[in-house]
């Protein structure tokens, strides 16, 4: 019954056996790891039995499995188990087929827009890639080779004649503005309808804000027309009815005033009609007014894009506003506080009540 032994072990078998003997998750290679190391010890299989609490037959079967295939024969995997017993191993060449089969078109394998794992699990069981796979293994599995769900995006390419002359010059504007000028990107926001919009909230219970369903909006849309100061990195602006020439012009106007005569303003703008009309460019060179267009189909160089989203988030969304006036309320409260203007707290919190009284 002794006569079968352990091979000797490398230096690198002696350490991982050592850590899968401290595996407290995973009792059944913590004992075979001390069965393994304790015959490379000299002990008796009878003896290493009773102190690993199973049969000599057993600790034989384990030697030999250790012996012929190192460790991996061993090691026993409890997820990789499917309901026969047999041990379902996904090896390299399986994990890199599922990786391909994921990231392939779903419309041209399963006639379906997108995958989701109960399909993705399905198809992978219907075509012999796997046995079988339970949908949490599955999100691991593809966690750990990088492989995320993440939402589609749309891009245009700009197909304006003038894009690298108009490009390069904004973006030289933004790496080295000029001395004693000031850069302002300025666009619309909008239009603002009176309407209740999604967002997010915290709940406990699974009960969630209820927001109305509108259809029938008769209070007209407004327009947030918005400047930002590369400078300073301030962003203003105010609610007008309409977003025409002179309402436009009489925003320039406002904006031109919020700064010295001398300074000359390079305002970067989109191609908007009420923004190339002639009334605009005259105005702007009689009042020491540069302006600078972005490209066609590339507003995304005009930096205010950017500072739209938060606004969106954290005026808009989540709330139901009943007029224009709160809602421009609203807009007003984030700016404030995003131009430091304000503290974060409106409104402190009570006083906690004296348990003891």
């Amino acid at each position: 019954m002794d006569h079968v032994r352990a091979r000797r072990l490398t230096s690198g078998e002696r350490r991982r056996l050592r850590q899968m003997k401290r595996q407290l998750s995973n009792q059944v290679n913590s004992r075979h790891a001390r069965i393994v190391l304790l015959a490379t010890g000299g002990v008796q299989n009878r003896e290493i039995a009773w102190l690993a609490d199973c049969t000599p037959q057993w600790v034989r079967i384990i030697l030999h499995r250790f012996n012929a295939q190192g460790i991996d024969g061993i090691t026993w995997y409890p997820f990789y188990q499917d309901h026969t017993g047999q041990p379902r191993k996904f090896f390299a060449d399986i994990v890199e087929r599922i990786v391909e089969v994921v990231l392939s078109p779903p419309t041209q394998l399963i006639g379906m827009n997108e995958w989701s794992l109960p399909k993705l699990r399905q198809y992978l069981i219907e075509q012999g890639v796997v046995t079988s796979i339970s949908i949490e293994h599955l999100r691991t599995l593809l966690r750990s080779r990088r492989v995320r769900w993440r939402r589609t995006k749309t891009w245009k390419e700009s197909q304006d004649p003038d894009f690298d002359r108009k490009y390069r010059a904004i973006r030289r504007l933004y790496k080295r503005p000029p001395t004693g000028g000031r850069v302002i990107c300025v666009d619309e926001f909008g239009p603002l309808n009176l309407q209740p919009r999604h967002g997010l909230c915290q709940t406990c219970g699974g009960k969630v804000t209820r927001y109305r369903a509108t259809y029938n909006r008769t209070l007209g849309v407004r327009h947030f027309l918005a400047y930002y100061d590369l400078k300073t990195d301030r962003l203003y602006g105010y609610v007008t009815r309409h977003k025409k020439t002179p309402d436009f012009l009489r925003f320039l106007k406002w904006v031109r005033g919020r700064y010295p005569r001398g300074q000359r303003l390079h305002i970067i703008l989109d191609n908007y009609g009420t923004h190339i009309s002639a009334e605009v460019g005259r105005w702007a060179r009689r009042n020491n007014v540069r302006r600078y267009f972005t490209p066609t189909n590339a507003s995304w160089l005009n930096r205010i894009e950017c500072h739209f989203g938060p606004l969106k988030k954290f005026a808009l969304n989540n709330s139901d506003h009943r007029s224009h006036e709160e809602q421009e309320t609203a807009i007003h409260s984030y700016l404030l506080w995003r131009n430091r203007h304000r503290d974060l707290t409106i409104q402190p919190l009570p006083k906690a009540r004296n348990r003891a009284a």
